[in-house]
Formats: structure tokens, C-alpha cells, sequence
């Protein structure tokens, strides 16, 4: 079995270990809408791309840090102003979470996207998976979802909104920096020397 083949089981068990978190862990539907399909789609690019060329980290890391610095503000938005109940409630007809589940699964994938970030910087193909889940749900999934709420809710300043639209530049940058930025394949680095002939010699 190729390493490829591999990183890319490890990864989908982790996948599908997330999943049955999310699950688990949801008010109702909101994760099952939110996170689930976020990692189901992030697990889909990993395949196509980190888990077979490592990304470039002096492209893709500058810009996964900024949006991990940007989602600190989007966290401390939405933690004052009662994103906790309100998403829950307003958007999915669910039980509010509690203010203490809501800062821990926020900590944890916060702890979870930093791992991301040094995977970036080492090439870690597996732990790879994590920056795109924090591409694709931490970035996009904050630019589309908090317009989304917004409509929802009846509220255009829906907890979050004003912070999540710096996703929109983040988000895109991001993806395509994952997607298209990486390191040159080792074997295309080998150069091949041409056998000497007699007539090379001879000059």
C-alpha cells in the first residue's frame, strides 16, 4: 500500500471520527448542516490535493494565520453578543447551547486549527485535513453561513455578521493558496545526466 493510500485512510478515520463529534455534539440539526458537510467537503480536497503534494508554506501558512487571527475577532463578536442562544434557537429551532459548550468547542477547534497550522509548516499530510475543515467551515463557512443566519433570523446584525464578512477575502485566498500553492515533487527535482559518449569525450 503507497503512502498516499495511507495518509488517506488515516485521514478519512479521523473524518468520520469528527463526523460522529459533530453529530453527537449538535442543537438539533446546526451541526449537521454546518460542520458535517464542511468536513465531508474538506476531507474531499484533502484527497485531491495536500494529501498527494505538500503545500507551499511560504504561500499557504501567512494567509491560514491571518484567518486564524481574524477568527478571534469573530469569536470574541459572536461570544458578546449571544451567538450561543440566538444560532441555535433563531436558525435551526434547536435548544440553545449552553455558554460553556459553545467556548469549548470553540477552544478545541481553535487548538485542532493551530495543529493545522504547523502541519502546513512541516508537511504533515494527515493533520493537512484540519486546515482545509478550517478553510472550508472557519472561513467560507463563517462568509456564506453568517448571511445565511442573517435571512434566517430577520436580523441583518445576526451575532458574527460584520466579522465574518473579512471572510470573504480570507476564505477565497485561502482555498486557492491550499488548492493551487505547492512544493515542486521530489522526483522533479532529480536531474538525469545523459550517459557520456565517446564523441563527448573526444571534444
Amino acid at each position: 500500500m503507497s503512502d498516499t493510500r495511507k495518509t488517506a485512510i488515516a485521514a478519512g478515520v479521523i473524518a468520520a471520527a469528527l463526523i460522529a463529534l459533530f453529530a453527537w455534539l449538535s442543537p438539533g440539526s446546526a451541526l449537521w448542516w454546518t460542520f458535517i458537510p464542511a468536513m465531508v467537503i474538506a476531507y474531499a480536497a484533502h484527497l485531491m490535493t495536500t494529501n498527494r503534494r505538500r503545500p507551499d508554506p511560504a504561500k499557504v501558512l501567512p494567509v491560514y494565520l491571518v484567518g486564524m487571527a481574524w477568527q478571534f475577532l469573530h469569536f470574541a463578536e459572536e461570544f458578546t453578543n449571544g451567538f450561543h442562544r440566538r444560532w441555535p434557537t433563531e436558525v435551526f429551532g434547536a435548544q440553545a447551547m449552553t455558554l460553556n459548550k459553545f467556548v469549548w468547542i470553540n477552544m478545541i477547534s481553535y487548538a485542532a486549527f493551530a495543529i493545522g497550522a504547523l502541519a502546513i509548516y512541516r508537511g504533515w499530510r494527515v493533520p493537512l485535513l484540519i486546515a482545509w475543515f478550517f478553510a472550508v467551515m472557519g472561513a467560507m463557512g463563517n462568509a456564506i453561513g453568517h448571511i445565511a443566519y442573517d435571512l434566517i433570523a430577520g436580523d441583518l446584525s445576526f451575532p458574527g455578521f460584520y466579522t465574518a464578512l473579512g471572510y470573504w477575502i480570507i476564505g477565497p485566498l485561502l482555498v486557492y493558496r491550499l488548492w493551487t500553492a505547492t512544493l515542486p515533487d521530489r522526483l522533479s527535482s532529480t536531474v538525469t545526466l545523459a550517459p557520456v559518449t565517446e564523441a563527448a569525450t573526444a571534444r
